[in-house]
């Protein structure tokens, strides 16, 4: 295991809810590819902080790169939905990820 996902799990650990500490959470364990442990970082981090654009960006990236595209699509538009209105850059970045995953 890696120190920064070591000391990412014992910073979450301490601020269960913290946003860094979730999204650096989730980000770790997608790099290692423990998808059910990242998808359950992304869904805490979501469930608290559910207009984090880029919580729902790189989650839908996760989906992809674990072979998820259908997963990717759901939370993509989820994203859009939460972010609509506050956050136009990540609408822009989630428009263009899910215009991607028509073209596959």
């Amino acid at each position: 295991m890696s120190d920064r996902l070591a000391a990412a799990r014992a910073y979450v650990a301490n601020k269960p809810t913290d946003r860094f500490g979730l999204y650096a959470l989730a980000m770790e364990l997608r790099k290692v590819r423990e998808w059910s442990e990242c998808f359950q970082a992304f869904d805490r981090l979501l469930e608290h902080h559910p207009k984090n654009g880029a919580g729902y960006y790189h989650y839908g990236k996760a989906h992809t790169e674990a072979g998820d595209t259908a997963g990717a699509r759901r939370v993509w538009q989820a994203g859009l939905l939460a972010c609509a209105g506050s956050d136009p850059h990540a609408v822009a970045e989630i428009t263009e990820a899910l215009e991607g995953l028509d073209d596959e």
